[in-house]
């Protein structure tokens, strides 16, 4: 059980696997109840999920199992989830003991072997990608154990080495490749960046990898002072990097929507797809900002074909509610996470691990001391947008939620138009067959079918036929007449309801109203839009920490060119 005062408080910067209703995760820092302050941990640690794990304070030792671990860094976990056999440790291996520090890469990958418990050091074939230096990249991985990693700082800084390397997970011997875009008029470079997030989304011919966030690494930037260390902006979350993998190819399609987030990195991303495959909605939850000096706790959902951000106001969120701890500080509000992963578990459970939740950027509340109020831990259910206690062993069905219906209302294309057809194709809705639990086929015995066979009808009953026939037929085009009528109906704009806030030029709604409001709302503070609070009457003010740690994005730190103010995001309409 959660609550445990003897167990794991924090974690950060981990790789983390869901395979056979198991939780792994291997390096990155921690904090457990015994120690002072964070420390790597060369050790994999597995908890199961299939006894309903609570998540609502610090994981009790006792539901943990550990084994030893290579030592590693910031990195990904390639893997198959239908045949879990392997969890492969890609990116930021530390060198070992007879590799001199002029070699950056090599052709050799931990493997971590699930039912043996025990790990390998294998050659894979195809080439020398694993970088030792490689941290803070995108990764994304197929089911069937097709496996990409780009970006970081190893791949693509100002241009140099651009491309994916691809990991063939699925193959009788696994192998990888360092992939690259073709040479087409089309097509766009690949889009290297460092702390962004990227999904495999099942669209297309072989499925496409959406990418977003982070820093753009391929030049350098004007978000921060001359020689402040940080040299990149921050993408903007209007700019949506699609990749084809079919056919090799980047495109960038803008998002739109009455708000967009506001640029981060370090934040994490799952996507949950409609099982007729018409939406597929990706979920964004936390992440830092180095020029706003600020974590965030919001939840947003980019919803595609339309490519249409919404501003989710979910509930219970163990890292914004109101709290009674003494580490946070009450009359503050800006609280968020950062450097954290997640995982979708049973179809419909985002599963958060790990993260420094921060207060102001500076005040971190979970990594200087256990916080039970902000756990190692959340879980997130992708159709109700409610924070739950407990880690759910049942499988739920995804449907997809009405306030995202109600934002794109069957429109089934950017706003901001597709860049191509090519792309436009990717989305294109095909029936899933359907098969019969029966087929159709000729008996061994059947008679003849010649002319000179015996019909078997009547010549009334064949009048007959030819009256129903006909019938049928005109049944037919006017269902078909009716159908039609009703298409053009359902493409004719839709007068706005109460609940149906459009902007100009069909943005659509980016607020998903709640059924009930306070009449008395306080006003929304940056960067997250969490309410402010006031303290009652005779209580003393909390004060910050003489000397608070700077929580870091990575081991640089940037600063400002002197940013405009955050410009709010303007009131819901129901307010």
């Amino acid at each position: 059980m959660s609550g445990s005062t003897d167990g794991l408080c924090s974690l950060y910067d981990q790789r983390v696997a869901v395979v056979n209703d198991t939780l792994y995760f291997t390096s990155g820092s921690y904090l457990f109840s015994r120690d002072r302050k964070p420390a790597s941990d060369p050790k994999i640690h597995k908890i199961n999920l299939a006894d309903n794990l609570g998540v609502d304070g610090i994981i009790a030792q006792a539901l943990i199992e550990t084994e030893d671990a290579p030592d590693a860094g910031i990195g990904a976990f390639f893997y198959n989830e239908e045949l879990p056999e392997k969890l492969w440790a890609y990116a930021a291996v530390r060198r070992s003991v007879d590799t001199p520090d002029s070699v950056n890469q090599t052709d050799t990958m931990w493997a971590y072997y699930v039912t043996a418990k025990q790990w390998n050091s294998e050659t894979i074939d195809g080439g020398e990608y694993q970088w030792f230096n490689q941290t803070n990249g995108f990764v994304a991985t197929a089911p069937d154990g097709r496996s990409w990693y780009g970006g970081g700082r190893g791949l693509g800084i100002y241009k140099q080495n651009p491309g994916l390397v691809y990991f063939e997970g699925n193959a009788a011997t696994p192998k990888w490749s360092f992939i690259k875009e073709p040479i087409d008029s089309e097509a766009i470079d690949t889009p290297s960046t460092v702390g962004g997030s990227a999904v495999y989304v099942p669209a297309g011919d072989a499925g496409i990898i959406v990418l977003m966030g982070g820093f753009d690494s391929t030049v350098k930037g004007t978000m921060f002072a001359e020689g402040s260390g940080l040299d990149w902006d921050l993408r903007p979350l209007s700019d949506i990097y699609v990749y084809d993998i079919a056919t090799n190819i980047w495109n960038r399609i803008t998002a739109t929507g009455i708000t967009i987030p506001t640029e981060r990195a370090e934040f994490c991303t799952v996507v949950n797809s409609a099982p007729d495959g018409s939406y597929h909605n990706i979920v964004l939850y936390g992440g830092w900002s180095q020029f706003y000096e600020a974590a965030f706790a919001d939840v947003w959902v980019l919803t595609l074909p339309a490519f249409h951000w919404i501003q989710v106001d979910d509930q219970n969120n163990p890292d914004t509610r109101t709290s009674v701890n003494n580490l946070d500080n009450p009359a503050v509000t800006t609280i968020g996470r950062t450097r954290h992963k997640c995982n979708l578990y049973k179809t419909t459970q985002m599963i958060v691990t790990g993260g420094i939740v921060s207060q102001l950027g500076d005040i971190k509340l979970n990594i200087d001391a256990c916080n039970a109020t902000h756990p190692p831990f959340l879980v997130l259910d992708t159709n109700t947008f409610v924070w739950k206690a407990s880690i759910s062993s049942d499988s739920q069905d995804y449907e997809v939620p009405s306030f995202v219906q109600s934002a794109v209302r069957n429109r089934n294309s950017p706003a901001s138009g597709w860049p191509n057809a090519r792309v436009e194709n990717l989305f294109t809705l095909t029936p899933i067959p359907t098969t019969s639990s029966t087929t159709s086929s000729a008996p061994t015995n059947a008679e003849s079918t010649s002319p000179a066979a015996k019909s078997g009808l009547s010549t009334g009953g064949i009048a007959g036929a030819a009256v129903g026939g006909v019938l049928v037929l005109f049944f037919i085009i006017g269902a078909i007449l009716f159908w039609l009528r009703h298409r053009k109906q359902l493409q004719e704009p839709f007068l706005p309801g109460p609940y149906d806030y459009f902007e100009q030029g069909g943005g659509g709604l980016s607020i998903w109203p709640k059924a009930e409001l306070p009449s008395n709302l306080p006003p929304a503070e940056l960067p997250n839009n969490y309410s402010a609070m006031e303290l009652p009457a005779g209580t003393n003010n909390a004060e910050l920490p003489a000397e608070s740690a700077r929580v870091e994005l990575m081991p640089i730190l940037g600063r400002r060119r002197e940013p405009q103010p955050m410009i709010p995001p303007p009131p819901a309409p129901y307010r």
